[in-house]
């Protein structure tokens, strides 16, 4: 009969040894890192842990405690994960995730926040051979850098260059060339002229076009393949 009364006292003993058996000390898995963040964009760290019984995880930035009320940083998946929204210059420093169960020592990652370098935005403009394009109710250029000519005319033709300009310095593309293109178009009508047989008469022309026109002669609605004078522009 004592044997029997103690079993229970045996088999909480046994239970108790194993839970103990089963307890691990804090082991992080997922070791923090160099996060490169852009200003005013979200920056994560990720610190996961395996342990048993759970552990406690706790965030430190430049060796300073981060608490779980500061309105600054997010903390989600039981401590597992930290948030700092729309960074700032200010945010840049070291952080450490801390992982502690009261098993054997607390596990520790650190990692650190860096922000992207931001060069200034360019200030675009245009340049047509070597003089500043103007801007004018024809002539604008877009938010994006892109120039927009409306009502294109002969004098638009040339070569244009984007010029980019920020406090580091300046830059220039590759020239492009705009040639503009026009129907022909008679310049100098042939006037209406009275001769005498076997005299000579001359017909005048002129026209203008982009590609530049060629002149020919018609007689009666026919072409007319004897010497004409014309000229184009």
């Amino acid at each position: 009969m004592k044997d029997l009364k103690s079993l229970p006292v045996l088999l909480f003993w046994a239970g108790w040894s194993l839970g103990e058996a089963l307890q691990r000390a804090p082991r992080i898995t997922t070791l923090l890192e160099t996060v490169d963040a852009s200003l005013d964009h979200n920056a994560t760290f990720i610190c996961e842990v395996d342990s048993h019984p759970q552990a406690d995880i706790t965030w430190t930035r430049n060796n300073y405690p981060i608490r779980y009320y500061d309105s600054r940083y997010i903390i989600q998946e039981n401590g597992q994960m930290l948030i700092i929204p729309n960074v700032k210059d200010t945010d840049s420093g070291e952080y450490c995730c801390i992982a502690n169960n009261g098993v054997g020592d607390a596990a520790k990652s650190c990692g650190a926040l860096q922000l992207k370098m931001r060069f200034p935005k360019p200030q675009i403009s245009w340049i047509k051979e070597d003089d500043l394009v103007k801007v004018n109710n024809r002539i604008s250029i877009l938010e994006s850098g892109s120039l927009k000519i409306n009502n294109i005319k002969k004098e638009d033709a040339g070569q244009y260059r984007c010029v980019a300009r920020n406090s580091f310095g300046m830059a220039y593309s590759r020239p492009v060339i705009i040639e503009v293109q026009a129907p022909a178009k008679i310049l100098k009508v042939p006037k209406e002229k009275k001769v005498q047989i076997g005299s000579e008469v001359s017909l005048e022309c002129s026209a203008t076009g982009n590609p530049i026109p060629s002149i020919t002669w018609l007689e009666n609605g026919n072409t007319d393949q004897r010497q004409s004078t014309g000229r184009s522009q």
